[in-house]
């Protein structure tokens, strides 16, 4: 009878590395960026209409205060948990991280499918439609690959055994004693 316990702790593997960057590229980085351009160009728009260099009541339409507020708020609650999930402490970070993967993966792929599917103000001709339309597709794509990854990779054993902090004993190896027992 030989019994291998194993004292080490799981390293992190790959593919929970993979599936933490891109979710956090994908749900905090880019949110948080967009929000940093945003506010960029709103302060570089005020600056110009202080110096009076002809732009007057410079503004991005469409965008409210609210919105903006909820996506910072959401990017940074994103950033602790992929923090928190990159350490790998504590252990139900695994299942927070895949909740909030795919109600933000189901969030944004319903706000992209609305923007696809909402018909283009034909009386403004903007060459940039149809390209940030063909962008929307692709963004659409990887909206939903990222999560399918993130729920098949962070259920997989390495994963849990990673985040639980120890391995389970070889099922084959586990079940040699209780046979002998039983003889």
């Amino acid at each position: 009878m030989k019994v291998i316990m194993m004292t080490t702790k799981p390293g992190r593997p790959l593919g929970v590395s993979l599936a933490v960057l891109a979710s956090m590229m994908l749900y905090a980085i880019l949110p948080l960026s967009q929000l940093a351009i945003v506010w960029l160009v709103e302060q570089r728009l005020r600056a110009a209409e202080a110096l009076g260099e002809g732009m007057t009541g410079g503004s991005i339409e469409g965008l409210a205060d609210g919105s903006l507020f909820l996506q910072a708020v959401l990017g940074i609650g994103f950033l602790v948990i992929a923090v928190l999930a990159w350490r790998g402490r504590p252990p139900a970070i695994r299942l927070m991280l895949i909740a909030a993967v795919v109600v933000l993966g189901f969030i944004g792929a319903l706000l992209i499918l609305v923007e696809l599917f909402t018909p283009p103000d034909l009386n403004v001709f903007d060459s940039g439609t149809e390209v940030a339309r063909s962008l929307l597709v692709v963004r659409l794509i990887v909206t939903v690959l990222v999560p399918m990854y993130v729920i098949w990779y962070m259920n997989r054993g390495p994963a849990r055994a990673f985040y639980r902090g120890y391995y389970l004993p070889d099922p084959d190896e586990a079940a040699e004693p209780a046979e002998k027992s039983q003889r």
